[in-house]
């Protein structure tokens, strides 16, 4: 099974088509009933929350979609899909019973949520407030006319001159005092930054000595940034998959970062950064991913625990788009149509 949610046409905020082809089936679907579980193994409500109480959706109106059936959506499911970081497990129920399940791809690109409305509204009257003018600052007239008057010539020279009685003792000693104590405090700070400057320099001896031992430790340790499988329990799968995406590794390296995260049963952040490089034009990592689900090549996991044909023919084609030449793709996706 396959199941994609692409943009309308024309694209509008708050709608989309969610497309489903059964493998095996060609007759279009009239009604869909099915359930949203993300990676916490939550499903999507009504009202735009995550329970874990399953719920089934029921959509009516079938219509041809490409090779598959068409069902128009609007924002209830749009919307809260779109909020999702996480991948998203879809599963229909057919008319038979039978359960099918899959991971639900979004056009992310191409999709626009229900707030995209409104964004060109009227700003006119109220909403564009113009900046206040300021008012003139009133000076009060005594202030700018009123000139301060001026001290009398004699009582300014009669305080610059000494009185006649006074005596220069007592000022002539409170200079010597003066002196001595700034001597004394000279002698004591210069004499005992002296005399702890050695040792200071024999302390921090080792302490360079024990960096400089240890280069390799230091240069082991990842960071707490770093896309390293060391990182992956020390940080949330949001943040661990957006430095990965960041630091843009090569196409080895990522895989041998999912293949980390499938290890440590951390799904969510293999199954993205699957998504995001094969969605990104990596051929490398998009055959790969889909041969997580061919069933030729399908290996059980906690992460991938049943093949998919459809799937893994989605990310046949997506990895053809970028590389329309890979044999291996080619071959494949031929077999699976069969």
């Amino acid at each position: 099974m396959l199941a994609k949610i692409i943009a309308s046409q024309p694209a509008e905020p708050g709608i989309a088509q969610l497309m489903i082809r059964l493998r095996g089936e060609q007759a279009i679907l009239p009604d869909l009933t099915f359930t949203l579980c993300n990676n916490e193994q939550n499903y999507l409500q009504p009202d735009a929350s995550w329970s874990p109480a399953p719920h089934w959706f029921t959509i009516n109106g079938g219509y041809q979609l490409d090779t598959g059936s068409g069902f128009r959506i609007g924002s209830t499911l749009l919307d809260p899909l779109l909020a999702n970081a996480s991948q998203v497990q879809i599963q229909v129920k057919l008319v038979s019973g039978e359960i099918r399940s899959t991971t639900l791809q979004l056009a992310r690109d191409e999709l626009l949520s229900s707030e995209a409305r409104g964004q060109t509204g009227n700003y006119s009257g109220s909403s564009v407030l113009s900046a206040p003018q300021s008012e003139p600052v009133m000076v009060p007239p005594d202030v700018v006319e009123t000139e301060p008057t001026p001290l009398p010539a004699m009582s300014a020279q009669a305080e610059r001159k000494p009185k006649p009685g006074s005596s220069r003792i007592p000022m002539i000693v409170a200079a010597l005092l003066v002196l001595l104590i700034v001597a004394g405090a000279l002698w004591w700070f210069l004499g005992r930054g002296a005399a702890t400057n050695i040792p200071a320099k024999v302390d921090k001896q080792p302490e360079v000595t024990a960096a400089a031992a240890s280069p390799a430790t230091a240069a082991n340790k990842p960071t707490a940034g770093e896309c390293s499988p060391a990182n992956l329990n020390s940080q949330s799968e949001l943040d661990f998959v957006q430095n990965c995406v960041q630091q843009k590794l090569d196409s080895n390296k990522l895989l041998a970062i999912i293949q980390a995260a499938k290890e440590a049963k951390k799904c969510g952040v293999a199954q993205r950064l699957y998504a995001n490089r094969a969605q990104g034009g990596d051929s490398q990592v998009a055959l790969a991913y889909a041969n997580e689900y061919d069933p030729k090549f399908h290996q059980p996991s906690e992460c991938f625990k049943n093949p998919d044909a459809d799937t893994a023919a989605y990310w046949y084609e997506t990895a053809l788009q970028s590389d329309p030449n890979n044999q291996k793709a080619k071959q494949r996706l031929e077999e699976l149509k069969k």
